[in-house]
């Protein structure tokens, strides 16, 4: 590798962390609790929530979604089945379910908006 492909990949190299850092940097105004759960709301299970489904996908998929306790129980069973996703175990699963059916229910109380 020659002194200038060196400079380059650490330049480009320094790009991307400095990228990381610029777009996860939560804008003047916005809470950084909101920032840090993705926009999760606040509650029991939250945490969780964003642990196990922020590791294959958005949890803005999660904010859209309006479905009742055993359709969430469905839909995080055909994830294990058909998609491989770990199984997740007491007590989380519990407090999963409790979270995102009083949260992301069927009346979509916690749609979001922007």
């Amino acid at each position: 590798m020659t002194k200038t492909s060196l400079h380059r990949s650490a330049a480009t190299a320094f790009l991307l962390v400095a990228s990381l850092f610029t777009f996860n940097t939560p804008s003047l105004g916005q809470d950084s609790d909101e920032d840090e759960f993705e926009g999760l709301v606040a509650g029991p299970g939250q945490e969780e929530v964003l642990i196990y489904c922020s590791a294959c996908h958005s949890t803005r998929i999660v904010q859209q979604q309006g479905l009742s306790r055993n359709e969430w129980k469905e839909t995080l069973e055909w994830m294990v089945e058909d998609q491989g996703m770990s199984e997740i175990d007491e007590p989380d699963l519990t407090l999963i379910l409790d979270y995102l059916a009083k949260n992301y229910n069927v009346e979509r109380p916690n749609f979001p908006t922007n």
